[in-house]
């Protein structure tokens, strides 16, 4: 029968094809098992590349030569230290009498170094089929990669027609074990110190691992994607695979993925107990890693400085790897003259981990310190502008620095002389959250590229005018913008052209110049699908207003202070706090080995605090110690908004003080610890805070967007036996997660173009509200672009606007108040027509105020969208640059409607009760993917009332809004009343702990809550009365007053947290 089927058909393929490409055939009879090497190619590399060294080893060491050599290889690829196989094609070895001999040569970054491209072109790239690399059996490996005889990687091959590409990988589990039953271990097989990568292989699929490890050997794909999905595109004439041998093996490439890409790592961890250990890996590319760096390199050599490139890698791709080999990459490129295409490379980001990897990774492939300076960690006196502006004037490979800080390296690039010359790579790490346009202020005030004999030349229009060009990307810097959630305004300012041959239109949006889809990365189970566990818990309640007083309040300050009053409410932060830990306990403290963790969302700092207070409070009461939470949000949070009653009202909660267990050590690390297991936030970690044990996250806050998938995505890194997440969200609706997943599923589209006219309409309603005069402006610009104005002159070119505007506005809250007071008296005297009348003036007014309000939220729009949209457009007019000045500085200046300061009296929250929502089963659902949409709103709205409301009906609303569904079980507050009361009774407490409910009812429990009941007829009188007059309601009541006795819970919230 025909082999045609069988794998020795895909492996005689691949072999003739790299024989084509210039690689060497081996047989396994020439191999070294012993020292896993193949001495031929050892010996001929040296003798091609190094024949002065070799013929002085030569005539030191006669015939035994080779031997020697061989032996001080070995040792060295031995070493644990120093040395392995990825150090020793780097950097060589030394031998006694022949110095240091290199095992390779990279790519000649230039031709201008004949001896170095002749020692390139001497690399022997080696292939050996059916390699028998053992001493203790006759096992043969299907294929193995040499380099200079050094083996580097091997292949196991499997065809689609008999095996898949799982068997090869148990091939490697069960057969290809490190160790020697005969004692010591494989060579070839052993991590560091032998191949760095093997390759499971079949017709359509790859996987590598680069650590042979038994049945814990972990493979991870090595496929192109399949149309954003998992798996290799189908070909129609060749194998899926084949980029493996085209591109990957092709002999540049290949050697310098060696050269500069595999990465040894080195990581602290700890152990159940506590134990620290140290954990090592080496990293080798994976696929769209190397494709990503590899083409955007190969696209500077082509298309020179200046260009924008935007990289959609999903959370959890390994994007700091990517942005370490990016960086080195660019600062090695050079064009043939020898020249480099960038001086230095800038990294924008606000993860201070990316820095530090970022030096770890560029010594190992440099080999030398110095190379990268992170501004914001460095010890110095100078100003971080200052700092930054030396490290780039010094030249400075690699600069790290601040989203904060990045504007100073703009303004520098742009107005330092010496500068000019100079040509820059800018690398920005979520680069989402960096699109706004807004530079630092005096970034306007630099003489933008010019000298100042040259400034001094220029008439004010001509100086705005630069002004208004530098807005755009200046021409000696290239962008390389890396985020997994692109908005609009990121893909319009770094994404290019579908057909880069014509502008972007409808038809040919910007996208990403290299994609690595959500999609692919859940199937090849890089990362975790966080939505396969998502459940939504609705919150019931019922607001008692019996004790607040029936006045009438600003509607939006008034439902503004409810809601902050519930989210703070000791009710709904302890139900839902003990909901989170027994859902803790019961499913996720136990996964990972006892390892798991949790993170809990907050929407303010204060319920943070709240909810660190409660959950502290709650585990200590229920004896529980292994849900130990630490608190992380920044500055200080005064009791006043907390109201913790054993502390005074000025006392101010801080990370510090609520987290005395950190001792002023880094809480990233800290939380790896098993000391902590929860850590409860507020807009902090919820991007770029990568802990692979966290397994659950508690949403109390409402999210949406690019928010809700980088909040989400904390979840999504693998650890060994994490095959689940959990999420209990509070606060959101599952079909709007779900939505916002979908958007970044794949690649993000662009519904539309942003149209750059929005700007002229927004100026068009403000001039049209006659706030300033056209000669304000026109005199602010003559001032602006004089280099010695001072800010008393600015000050006073925008006093007269601001006089205008706060003028009005005082005279028109006089008359609001005014009206009101009316309605007021009208109301006290029973004058319906009086109080109608009334109402009609004040809401006049309110109008005219809100008219205010537009002309100031419109100043905020047009400089926030002149200064995004002016990177996009050159817009050729200098008047809009001088408005853009006026207007951000007269908005500063321009006062606001204070809140209304609401009482809320002696508000109680009379029901409550948390029930389980909508679930979700996973993103990965065929439907319409939403679109981004650019900036669309011009600020033509028209002006509202401020409308008047009884506090009484607007709890009265929400009371209608969320108390669908509940009964007299879930009357909360009384009940917590009565309780805590009886809880100071020993004889009571001794017999609810020891009883079941019906024995505890027989007992003192009945009696001493109807004193309890009536003790509180001043408080809660009319709660009380129905209790005492009525049996049945009662007999309900004490049924929750035993269960938050017996087990601070109500019977309802423990029910929804088993289920």
């Amino acid at each position: 029968m025909s082999h045609i089927h069988h794998e020795c058909e895909l492996e005689r393929h691949i072999v003739e094809q790299l024989e084509a490409a210039g690689w060497r055939v081996g047989k396994s009879a020439d191999y070294d098992a012993a020292r896993a090497l193949f001495p031929e190619d050892v010996i001929g590399w040296l003798d091609d590349t190094q024949p002065q060294a070799m013929a002085k080893l030569r005539a030191m060491n006669g015939a035994g030569t080779e031997t020697v050599i061989l032996d001080r290889l070995v040792k060295q690829l031995e070493n644990k230290a120093e040395g392995g196989t990825v150090n020793v094609l780097r950097y060589g070895f030394a031998v006694a009498g022949g110095g240091t001999l290199a095992m390779s040569q990279g790519l000649p970054e230039d031709e201008r170094n004949d001896t170095v491209i002749a020692r390139y072109a001497a690399n022997r790239l080696r292939v050996v089929p059916q390699l028998r690399y053992s001493l203790d059996k006759t096992d043969e490996i299907d294929l193995a990669l040499f380099i200079n005889g050094i083996p580097v990687a091997t292949v196991e091959l499997k065809t689609d027609f008999t095996q898949s590409v799982q068997a090869a990988m148990q091939q490697y589990r069960m057969d290809r074990r490190p160790e020697r039953k005969s004692g010591g271990s494989e060579p070839l097989l052993t991590f560091k110190r032998g191949a760095v990568v093997h390759f499971a292989m079949s017709d359509s699929d790859i996987r590598m691992t680069t650590k042979l490890a038994g049945d814990s050997t972990f493979f991870l794909p090595f496929n192109r994607g399949n149309d954003g999905a998992a798996g290799n595109p189908p070909c129609e004439d060749g194998y899926p695979v084949s980029y493996f041998w085209e591109r990957v093996l092709q002999k540049e490439n290949w050697l310098h993925i060696f050269q500069r890409f595999v990465l040894q790592e080195r990581k602290e961890a700890q152990d159940a107990s506590g134990k620290t250990y140290y954990k090592e890996a080496l990293i080798f590319p994976r696929f769209h890693q190397w494709e990503g760096v590899t083409r955007m390199i190969d696209a500077v050599r082509v298309e020179g400085v200046g260009q924008p490139y935007l990289i959609q890698h999903s959370a959890g791709s390994g994007k700091t790897n990517t942005i370490a080999w990016t960086a080195h990459s660019l600062i090695r490129v050079r064009r043939p003259d020898g020249e480099p295409y960038f001086h230095s490379v800038i990294v924008v980001t606000d993860r201070q981990v990316l820095d530090q990897q970022l030096q770890d990774a560029i010594q190992q492939i440099e080999h030398q310190a110095g190379v990268v300076c992170a501004i914001d960690r460095q010890q110095s006196s100078l100003p971080k502008s200052q700092q930054l502006a030396k490290a780039m004037l010094d030249g400075v490979p690699i600069i790290v620095c601040t989203l904060q800080t990045f504007p100073y390296a703009q303004k520098a690039i742009l107005g330092e002389k010496s500068l000019r010359d100079r040509r820059f790579a800018i690398i920005i790490d979520e680069a989402h959250s960096s699109t706004g346009g807004s530079t630092a202020d005096d970034l306007r005030y630099v003489l933008t590229g010019q000298s100042e004999e040259e400034w001094e030349k220029l008439s004010k229009e001509q100086r705005l005018s630069v002004w208004q060009s530098s807005r755009q990307r200046p021409g000696n810097a290239s962008y390389f913008a890396f985020t997994a959630t692109p908005k609009h305004s990121t893909l319009s300012l770094f994404g290019r052209p579908r057909n880069p041959a014509q502008p972007v239109s409808q038809d040919n949006p910007p996208a990403p110049f290299h994609l690595y889809t959500m999609q692919q990365a859940i199937e090849e189970g890089f990362i975790l699908d966080v939505l396969k566990n998502y459940t939504s818990y609705q919150v019931a309640f019922k607001i008692g207003s019996e004790f607040v007083d029936d006045k009438r309040v600003d509607e939006k300050s008034g439902k503004r202070a409810l809601a902050k009053w519930l989210s703070l409410n000791p009710v709904n932060v302890g139900q839902k706090v003990e909901l989170i830990v027994e859902h803790f306990r019961k499913n996720v403290a136990h996964l990972l080995g006892g390892q798991a963790k949790a993170m809990v969302v907050t929407g303010s700092r204060a319920a943070a605090v709240k909810y660190h207070l409660a959950l502290q409070d709650y585990c200590q009461r229920k004896g529980y110690d292994n849900v130990q939470a630490m608190v992380a949000f920044s500055g200080e949070v005064p009791n006043a908004e907390v109201k913790e009653p054993s502390l005074s009202a000025d006392h101010q909660f801080s990370e510090a003080n609520l987290n005395p267990g950190l001792n002023g050590r880094d809480m990233r690390k800290v939380f790896d610890t098993p000391d902590y297991r929860v850590m409860i936030v507020a807009n902090k970690y919820q991007t770029g805070f990568d802990q692979p044990k966290l397994v659950a996250m508690y949403l109390d806050k409402k999210i949406s967007g690019v928010e809700a998938v980088q909040t989400l995505s904390r979840l999504n890194r693998t650890f060994p036996g994490k095959d689940k997440t959990y999420v209990i969200d509070f606060a959101n609706e599952a079909e709007e997660i779900l939505a916002a997943f979908k958007t970044f599923y794949r690649d993000a589209q662009v519904a539309d173009v942003q149209d750059p006219n929005i700007v002229y309409d927004i100026k068009q309603r403000l001039d049209g509200m006659f706030i300033y005069e056209q000669a304000e402006v026109a005199a602010f610009g003559e001032a602006i672009v004089d280099k010695n104005v001072t800010h008393q002159k600015l000050y006073s070119l925008t006093q007269a606007a601001t006089d205008r505007f706060n003028g009005k506005l005082k005279i028109l809250n006089d008359a609001i108040d005014q009206w009101e007071k009316a309605w007021e008296t009208a109301h006290d005297s029973g004058d319906e027509q009086g109080m109608e009348y009334a109402d009609v003036q004040r809401a006049e007014y309110c109008k005219k105020r809100d008219e205010l309000m537009i002309f100031s939220e419109s100043l905020s729009k047009f400089v926030r969208s002149y200064e995004y949209i002016a990177q996009l457009v050159e817009f050729g007019d200098p008047a809009l640059e001088a408005f853009a000045s006026y207007a951000r500085l007269l908005r500063k200046r321009l006062k606001g409607i204070s809140a209304e300061q609401v009482d809320l009296g002696d508000l109680k929250l009379s029901h409550y009760k948390i029930k389980k929502g909508e679930g979700l089963v996973g993103v990965a659902v065929q439907a319409e993917v939403p679109g981004l949409y650019g900036m669309t709103d011009n600020g033509l709205r028209e002006a509202r009332d401020r409308e008047k409301q009884y506090l009484t009906d607007l709890i009265e609303k929400l009371n209608n809004a969320f108390g669908q569904g509940i009964t007299d079980t879930d009357q909360v507050a009384f009940a917590v009343h009565v309780s805590e009361k009886l809880r100071t009774d020993s004889v009571v407490m001794a017999q609810v702990q020891n009883n079941p409910m019906e024995q505890a009812m027989k007992a003192d429990l009945p009696i001493k809550a109807i004193q309890a009941i009536a003790g509180a007829m001043s408080s809660h009188q009319t709660m009380a009365t129905k209790l005492l007059s009525d049996e049945a309601t009662r007999d309900v009541f004490l049924t929750v007053v035993y269960e938050l006795l017996k087990k601070d819970a109500g019977a309802e919230l423990l029910s929804s947290a088993r289920g």
